[in-house]
């Protein structure tokens, strides 16, 4: 059993051999998206999902992504038997799509250089334990999600303003932050999407609010567990409120000064949407 492998240009590599070329453009600008998927069973989880939204963070960014996907998931394939997990044990394999190498210094895309668009792909494996501890938060007043970008709607390599939220929290002796966007309308966390649930109905922000389309969220929308609202940050000490992503099901169990005093099972919640 290995605890990490990547893959590069047609290699199997140790995660620490793997050297992105410093004219890269996902390494030089951020320039470049990617999928984190969990590994169960020695399965990828959703994958179909997560190849659906790298597509459309493809498209939305005019990234070159004419790879297939029988290629793609073979090498997926690869990678999980390389890690060697037990039944029992999780993994997760992070895609990684670059634009590709950037010609000089300049910002400017040359659209007619041409590259193997396997040689700007990388994947990472690892073996994992999903996190299910709760969690504090703060209202970030350092940062807001654009809801108007594009950007806002795509995994990309830039999480600088997830970053700088959580050095926020942390300042304030918070584990994380959620933010809000331009309006004041309650958005996403740092690198998680939120789900609350007052009384006995959940309600998750709307895509509008400049949240990223999460994978799992979007399952909890799919089995009508949750439906989209317009939501502000009031929250009552009744309320339960979930960082979820595709690695973690958290509980918040306080906001700002506001305690949440609410239980709740997030494995049980977790283990329902990957059914």
């Amino acid at each position: 059993m290995k605890a990490s492998i990547g893959w590069y240009k047609n290699q199997w590599l140790d995660i620490d051999n793997i050297f992105i070329s410093a004219n890269d453009r996902s390494l030089k600008f951020g320039d470049g998206i990617f999928e984190t998927i969990l590994i169960k069973h020695n399965q990828p989880v959703l994958l179909n999902d997560h190849i659906k939204r790298l597509e459309k963070s493809s498209k939305i960014l005019n990234i070159n992504l004419k790879l297939n996907k029988l290629t793609l998931k073979r090498l997926i394939d690869e990678g999980i038997k390389k890690l060697s997990l037990n039944d029992n044990q999780f993994g997760s394999v992070r895609l990684n799509l670059s634009r590709g190498i950037n010609e000089g210094r300049s910002l400017k895309i040359n659209s007619s250089s041409k590259t193997n668009i396997l040689d700007n792909l990388w994947l990472e494996f690892y073996q994992i334990q999903p996190n299910f501890s709760p969690i504090s938060v703060c209202i970030s007043q350092i940062e807001k999600r654009n809801e108007f970008s594009l950007i806002s709607k795509c995994k990309t390599f830039s999480y600088n303003q997830a970053i700088n939220v959580l050095l926020e929290a942390n300042q304030k002796s918070f584990d994380d932050s959620i933010l809000l966007n331009t309006s004041g309308e309650l958005c996403c966390g740092s690198a998680f999407n939120i789900l609350i649930k007052k009384n006995t109905h959940w309600i998750t922000p709307r895509k509008e609010s400049g949240c990223l389309e999460g994978i799992m969220v979007e399952k909890a929308l799919k089995l009508k567990i949750a439906k989209e609202e317009l939501i502000f940050p009031e929250f009552q000490e009744d309320d339960i409120i979930v960082a979820i992503n595709s690695l973690s099901c958290r509980q918040i169990n306080k906001v700002n000064d506001l305690k949440l005093r609410s239980k709740f099972d997030p494995i049980y919640f977790w283990e329902l949407l990957y059914n």
